[in-house]
């Protein structure tokens, strides 16, 4: 009978899981957003009642969307939804002893953020083959669904026609894979923040809230990130898959460089006022994260926070 709230928690956030990831079909503004939030359950069941909990949850949302579906759902759903939100739910609560025995060593915030990126990039690498062999083949499939997706679509006024159209399809070929890359990723970090947060409120976060502001990459990272973007010249699909895990290393990298903002800010009198416009302009203007990703490169090179940062936050209850 122990393990009976296990499954039950487990259970109920699969169904939860699957029923988000199902209102996708409607197509409105407010099912992509649930769609978006369809890892939501299972990471809290993760991480609030262990990853068994998670693990029960990605199976029970695959096998309903497989009844419901078909096998392809719940098969997309365990690969890009389930699966991942079970082993970052399960990365949250690993721990190691401590140098003392009444100190516990987390795993760190940082290195969930890089898991994060790059199960981003390799899901959208993975999606690939499924459209396309070679980059060709690939850009033209998606070109051919978006003139179908705009042929049965409501007539748009200014949409452009003949060769503008041919351009615009072009650059929405280039742009949607990065983009789908990009989105998984801020979507999966916003998630795990939510969990956290949600089941450090109910009082089952067992580990200590971490300070986000102190998160360290490991110095592969850099290497990484330097060597996706040298790979982004690469021929064919190759410098594709090589832009994928560029771009969502760049928004961990941001992370880095917004966690340096918040130290190094520590000691100036208008912090709120900052802290405020950086993420107004990152919100309006998100290239801007490109200068957050620098000054998080640079954090990595020379230790900005280290050089610059003002007095240690206070411990988080």
């Amino acid at each position: 009978m122990t393990n009976a709230p296990l499954l039950l928690v487990g259970f109920c956030a699969g169904l939860a899981s699957a029923l988000l990831y199902a209102s996708a079909a409607s197509g409105s503004v407010l099912a992509i957003f649930l769609f978006y939030i369809a890892p939501l359950p299972i990471l809290i069941a993760g991480i609030g009642w262990r990853h068994h909990a998670g693990l029960i949850g990605a199976v029970v949302a695959a096998l309903a969307l497989g009844v419901a579906l078909g096998p392809t759902g719940g098969l997309f759903h365990a690969v890009a939804v389930g699966l991942p939100a079970w082993w970052l739910a399960y990365l949250a609560l690993l721990a190691r002893p401590g140098a003392t025995e009444s100190q516990t060593e987390w795993y760190p915030v940082g290195r969930l953020v890089l898991w994060t990126a790059v199960i981003g990039a390799l899901l959208v690498t993975l999606s690939i083959p499924m459209v396309g062999t070679s980059l060709d083949e690939y850009r033209g499939a998606l070109k051919a669904l978006f003139g179908r997706v705009f042929e049965t679509a409501p007539a748009t006024p200014g949409l452009p026609e003949g060769e503008d159209r041919a351009r615009l399809f072009d650059l929405m070929a280039a742009l949607l894979p990065i983009m789908a890359a990009l989105l998984w990723t801020v979507s999966s970090l916003v998630n795990l923040w939510l969990a956290g947060r949600i089941t450090r409120a109910s009082g089952r976060l067992i580990r200590p809230w971490p300070d986000l502001s102190a998160m360290t990459f490991p110095r592969t990272a850099s290497y990484g990130f330097f060597a996706a973007m040298l790979g982004s010249f690469l021929p064919d699909l190759a410098g594709l898959v090589a832009e994928l895990f560029a771009t969502t290393l760049l928004v961990a990298f941001t992370l880095l460089g917004l966690a340096v903002v918040h130290v190094t800010t520590r000691a100036m009198p208008t912090r709120g006022l900052i802290l405020f416009g950086v993420y107004a302009l990152l919100l309006i203007q998100p290239w801007v994260g490109v200068f957050l990703a620098a000054l998080g490169l640079a954090e990595q090179s020379i230790g900005v926070r280290k050089r610059f940062g003002g007095p240690p936050a206070a411990p988080t209850p």
